[in-house]
């Protein structure tokens, strides 16, 4: 078993039973469309000026989280006045639109911010739903009170109900972060490069509706206040809480390059051999 496919079986072996991730985006696309690398969403279609094949998140410690083998590249988002995003699909019947108000999912990413140019962005790596709540769906972002960054919260918008936000951290501007959030028929939590970062009473979506679309980088319909501005790595979604072990070992694991069906599985076999020795 090579060091660069270890943390994917770290990670599988880690994981609840009943746990799967059911889309991610790792960002490393060079040109065109995005693609969700568990085939559960349409390819992502661009919209705007997206800057392909920046610097992806480099090996080091984040807080919580070692990153070791990392590769691939990520995608620059903005500035501000661009609008630019990737709409995936050309309705909501797809994995991430169809978890229940009343179900559970922990949503994950990279960013690398650059500052806003007024205070009350909202950074969305990931939103479903429409503009102005009209077709329900939550948001995930991060969220500046201020243009320092020094009022910075992790958001998980349950649109047309509440913003729902963390307890603030500053941010330095240019750097890597992993943000992370959990939902759980309604409550959620909060982590910051693996580490909890406080919690929300409960705050139900409302399930998303015909119209809705998924988007990442940005808010459907939204205006400047929900677009990205720099750059989105290892963006995930599982369909169940994780720990956070657990998000520490997917953080990990979205930014090591993908082995084949066939190498996955001879990883897998020698995985299974390794626990009954």
């Amino acid at each position: 078993m090579t060091s660069k496919t270890l943390p994917f079986a770290l990670l599988l072996m880690c994981l609840p039973s009943q746990a799967a991730l059911i889309a991610s985006w790792n960002q490393d696309e060079l040109s065109g469309d995005i693609v969700d690398s568990t085939g559960g969403h349409a390819a992502g279609v661009a919209s705007g000026a997206v800057n392909y094949g920046q610097p992806g998140v480099p090996n080091g410690t984040y807080g919580a989280i070692v990153v070791s083998n990392a590769g691939g590249t990520s995608i620059g988002y903005g500035p501000n006045v661009s609008d630019s995003f990737f709409v995936s699909g050309a309705d909501n019947n797809n994995p991430v639109m169809n978890i229940d108000r009343t179900g559970s999912f922990t949503v994950m990413s990279w960013i690398n911010p650059q500052a806003p140019d007024v205070a009350g962005r909202a950074y969305r790596p990931v939103s479903t739903g429409s503009g102005n709540g009209v077709d329900r769906g939550w948001g995930f972002a991060l969220r500046f009170g201020d243009t320092a960054g020094t009022a910075t919260s992790v958001r998980l918008t349950t649109y047309g109900v509440a913003d729902n936000d963390s307890l603030t951290f500053p941010v330095v501007f240019g750097e890597w972060i992993h943000i992370a959030a959990t939902y759980n028929n309604g409550a959620i939590d909060y982590y910051l490069n693996g580490t909890q970062l406080g919690g929300s009473d409960n705050s139900l979506f409302g399930n998303d509706g015909a119209a809705a679309r998924l988007t990442i980088g940005a808010r459907l319909g939204g205006n400047d206040f929900d677009q990205t501005n720099g750059l989105l790595d290892g963006v995930q979604v599982y369909d169940q809480v994780l720990n956070a072990s657990q998000i520490q070992a997917a953080a990990a694991a979205s930014l090591v390059p993908e082995p084949s069906s066939f190498a996955l599985a001879g990883l897998l076999s020698a995985a299974l051999l390794r626990r009954r020795r």
